[in-house]
């Protein structure tokens, strides 16, 4: 019936004006002919309407920050501009939230009626609370109108393409026994020394943000280019925190977001007292990436952890053991995960006979922990590497004592 609706719907009309005729032919008089000429200006009109296109119409998307963390709010500016400014009655405008960002945010409401007259531009805003992480495309604006009694509807699609990606929230990690701040200052000052007098492995081309004392001017001159030292490396605090993305089932999604934050905050941290960092995070895909410092290696994995996603099942455990091979014995690991299996716990055993210093990071969430999840624990500390419980207090609290006492050879 509905290829009918339209027509159904015009003779509908004519019946209403030829109804209205009759009765002011028949009956005469001021009331009925006021009657009929007023119905016909409604069904011109309800025509009119019906007849005229929506036109061209453009759309634009202004958002206060293409890159937030979670918890900042996203203020979200729609723009339209018309051709032909018609005056149409109203015009219901819809910015089309991503399907995930509605899953994960609540309370998001992204239409609102204009009322358009001969304007040829319309503005209208709103603002979703507080986003969770994740990245996300805003793809098109629709758009709806209707005649005075909604017999005749029109819709249209502007392709209009946004992307926003929502880092995760982050906290401070002061004094963490991972943590060496005299071993790291050390490190620097070290380097610094080693770098002036003897470490010299050879030259490359400057780049901004390379030391000036770091400049070879011998082979500068030689070739016309600046050139910088390039030095041998120097083996101190090197991270590398091994990211384990499998949960045991859809209840655990909140418990995997705080182990995202947590390995934020490690990642910030790390970046933020000069160590020298990388990311290895085992679900869907396997991703890594290398032990580095630098401004562009920080974002690149904190745009990874604002996309990552939780996988169902298990596989940590039997691609970690392939990885093990090829962590060098100068690198700190930390692993983050959410559940504690016995080919976890091999694993932990196998850096340990690599002599791979190791702390392990278990996120639990506001949940007590089972009797089974404290015996692997006791495991763990058995092969004297300390433990952290994470997810009831702060990280700074769960990291430090409280509760949850990192148990330390």
């Amino acid at each position: 019936m509905k290829k009918y609706q339209p027509i159904l719907k015009v003779i509908f009309l004519i019946l209403i004006g030829i109804s209205t005729f009759a009765y002011a032919m028949f009956q005469g008089g001021f009331v009925s002919w006021f009657l009929f000429y007023t119905t016909a200006l409604v069904l011109l009109t309800t025509v009119v309407f019906a007849i005229m296109p929506i036109g061209v119409v453009t759309a634009t998307r202004k958002v206060n920050a293409e890159r937030l963390v979670a918890g900042e709010d996203l203020r979200v500016t729609i723009t339209l501009s018309r051709k032909y400014p018609f005056p149409f009655l109203f015009f219901l405008i819809e910015d089309v939230i991503p399907t995930d960002w509605k899953l994960k945010n609540k309370n998001i409401n992204s239409k609102q009626i204009l009322y358009p007259t001969f304007e040829k531009q319309l503005t209208y805003n709103y603002t979703i609370r507080q986003p969770k992480r994740g990245e996300y495309q805003f793809s098109k604006v629709n758009i709806r109108t209707s005649d005075l009694f909604g017999l005749f509807t029109k819709a249209k699609e502007v392709p209009v393409l946004t992307e926003v990606v929502v880092y995760p929230s982050f906290q401070e990690l002061n004094d963490w026994d991972v943590y060496n701040e005299n071993e790291a200052e050390a490190y620097i000052t070290s380097q610094r020394i080693i770098e002036d007098v003897t470490s010299v492995a050879g030259s490359r081309e400057y780049v901004p943000g390379d030391r000036l004392t770091s400049i070879d001017w011998k082979v500068t001159a030689r070739i016309n280019k600046l050139m910088t030292k390039e030095f041998e490396e120097y083996l101190g605090q090197r991270f590398l925190v091994a990211f384990d993305c499998s949960i045991k089932d859809k209840s655990d999604a909140v418990v995997f977001e705080k182990a995202v934050e947590l390995a934020t905050s490690f990642t910030v941290h790390s970046h933020k007292h000069h160590y020298h960092l990388g990311l290895l995070s085992i679900g869907n895909d396997v991703s890594r990436y290398p032990i580095h410092y630098g401004e562009n290696h920080q974002a690149s994995m904190l745009e990874h952890l604002a996309k990552l996603n939780f996988h169902l099942g298990n596989v940590f455990d039997f691609i970690f053991v392939k990885e093990i091979h090829k962590i060098t014995a100068d690198t700190i690991v930390v692993i983050i995960t959410t559940r504690i299996t016995d080919d976890l716990i091999e694993n932990v055993r196998r850096l340990k006979k690599k002599r791979v210093q190791t702390a392990f990071c278990f996120v639990s969430g506001n949940r007590d922990l089972t009797l089974y999840e404290k015996h692997k624990l006791e495991l763990i500390s058995k092969l004297s590497v300390p433990y952290y419980v994470v997810g009831k207090n702060t990280f700074k609290i769960d990291l430090q004592g409280g509760e949850a006492v990192a148990q330390e050879s």
